[in-house]
C-alpha cells in the first residue's frame, strides 16, 4: 500500500470516534473534503453526540456546497446545547460556548448561500450580541462576521428589488424590469442574479453585445465563489 493509499485509508472496523475525527481532520487539511466527510460521518455513527465531529462535518458540507445538511448539523448542535441542564454545561462551559458560537456562524453562512437572509442575520446577530461568543471566536473572526453581516444585509435589500424586477419581467415589461435590476445593482454591484437577468433582457432586445457583457460579468462573479 502506497503512502497516499495509507493516508486515504479508513479501517471500517475502527470504532473510535476520536480517531475517526482525527482522520477526518487530516483529510480536511489536505483539502480532501469528501474523505473528511466520510470520516466524520463514521465517527458520528459511533457517537451521535460527538459535537466536535458534527461541527466539522458541517464545515465539510459547506465546502462541498451541501448547505441543507450543513444547516441540519448545526441545528442539531444548537438544539443539543440549548437542551443541556446547567450542571451538564458548567464543567465545560468554554467548550460548549465555542461550539455553539461556531455552529451559529456556520448555520448563518449556509443559510445565506441559500438566500435565507433573515435566518442568517438572526444567527449572526445572536453571536455578535454575546460578549461570550465574541470572546471565544476572537477579534479577527468577529470582524469578519461583522463584514459578512453587512454583505448579507446588502444582498437581502438587493434581492428584494430584484424580485420586483422579476415580476415585471414575467409581465413582459422589459424596460421596467431592467430599471429594477439596475436599481438592485446600485445596492449590490455583485448581484449575479440581477446581472444575468439584465443580460437576458438585452438578448431579448437583440442587443447582443450588451447581453454578452452582462452574462460574462455574471459568470466571472460565479466563478469567483
Amino acid at each position: 500500500m502506497s503512502k497516499k493509499d495509507k493516508d486515504n485509508y479508513i479501517d471500517v472496523e475502527d470504532k473510535d470516534p476520536v480517531w475517526l475525527k482525527d482522520k477526518g481532520d487530516h483529510f480536511f487539511k489536505n483539502f480532501d473534503y469528501n474523505a473528511a466527510l466520510n470520516a466524520y460521518s463514521k465517527a458520528l455513527k459511533e457517537d451521535p453526540e460527538f459535537l466536535s465531529g458534527r461541527l466539522n462535518r458541517a464545515t465539510c458540507f459547506l465546502k462541498l456546497r451541501g448547505f441543507v445538511p450543513a444547516v441540519d448539523d448545526c441545528t442539531d448542535i444548537v438544539t443539543k446545547i440549548e437542551s443541556l441542564k446547567p450542571e451538564e454545561y458548567q464543567d465545560d462551559k468554554m467548550f460548549y460556548d465555542k461550539i455553539m458560537a461556531r455552529a451559529l456562524v456556520k448555520r448563518g453562512a449556509a443559510n445565506s448561500w441559500m438566500s435565507g437572509f433573515d435566518e442568517a442575520i438572526a444567527d449572526f446577530d445572536k453571536v455578535l450580541a454575546s460578549d461570550i461568543y465574541c470572546n471565544v471566536l476572537g477579534k479577527l473572526q468577529v470582524d469578519n462576521l461583522k463584514r459578512d453581516l453587512i454583505i448579507i444585509k446588502t444582498r437581502k435589500e438587493s434581492q428584494e428589488v430584484k424580485f420586483n424586477g422579476d415580476a415585471l419581467f414575467y409581465q413582459d415589461n422589459l424596460d421596467g424590469a431592467l430599471e429594477k435590476y439596475q436599481e438592485a445593482l446600485e445596492k449590490d454591484p455583485n448581484n449575479e442574479y440581477a446581472i444575468a437577468n439584465i443580460g437576458a433582457i438585452y438578448m431579448m432586445k437583440n442587443d447582443h453585445d450588451k447581453s454578452i457583457e452582462y452574462c460574462s460579468r455574471a459568470i466571472e462573479i460565479i466563478d469567483g465563489f
